[in-house]
């Protein structure tokens, strides 16, 4: 049985690759919430210093890379998930909803790994993917480095590759599992989107740039992230 699950996989990875030639780019909506701790003073004594733990939410990203205050209401500027057919590249984006483009790039992939699952034998091909994603944090705005490893599950269109969103999300037998789940839309309550592409978790750090100037290394020990509705193209 191990030497015919062994085949099962090989056979998974060599659909993945082949399904790299398609190169068309997809963008979701992306909702995150991810734990931080960093370095702060000690109350007690301001030569030593403490650590501090605080929450992130995706439109705290956003305001990071552009260099304004977590404070700032983003209704405009959303976080999103920008991965290509075939899940070989893929980018942490914001996506601006008055010109339907991606104009900051947060963080892009340095490797991708990714297996592909078809359940359904009578459809073309495979329906949906587990990926693990490697990527650097670019120089924006008050993000200044770091990287981060994503892993989650995505859905295919099984007639191209390409990932997708549908409308009944039937693959969340593994979430619990894998530490994967939903991550409500504290961006913007009042929008109710019902699609939903794939769930993921990270780890990861970045050199922020914090309120007084001074430059701060923060560790994300766990985040979640889903992915939405697609955006562009």
């Amino acid at each position: 049985m191990k030497t015919k699950a062994w085949i099962t996989v090989g056979a998974a990875i060599c659909v993945a690759a082949s399904s790299a030639a398609f190169a068309q780019e997809r963008t979701f909506r992306t909702t995150a919430a991810l734990e931080g701790v960093f370095q702060i003073p000690n109350p007690k004594a301001t030569a030593d210093l403490v650590l501090f733990p605080e929450g992130f939410a995706g439109h705290d990203l956003v305001n990071l890379a552009l260099g304004m205050p977590l404070t700032t209401v983003q209704s405009n500027n959303v976080l999103a998930l920008e991965i290509d057919c075939g899940s070989t590249l893929a980018s942490l984006v914001i996506f601006d909803k008055t010109t339907s483009s991606n104009i900051v790039t947060i963080a892009s992939s340095t490797q991708i790994t990714a297996l592909t699952g078809q359940d359904n034998v009578s459809l073309p091909g495979p329906g949906h993917e587990r990926f693990v994603i490697q990527m650097n944090i670019n120089n924006n705005g008050g993000l200044l480095g770091g990287s981060l490893t994503i892993a989650g599950r995505m859905y295919l269109d099984p007639s191209n590759g390409c990932p997708e969103a549908v409308k009944v999300d039937t693959d969340r037998g593994l979430d619990r599992l894998f530490a994967d789940g939903f991550v409500k839309n504290t961006d913007d309550p009042t929008v109710k989107d019902v699609l939903i592409s794939g769930v993921g978790h990270l780890i990861g750090n970045a050199d922020v740039i914090f309120p007084d100037g001074s430059t701060n290394t923060v560790l994300f020990p766990f985040g979640q992230l889903t992915m939405r509705r697609q955006l562009l193209p």
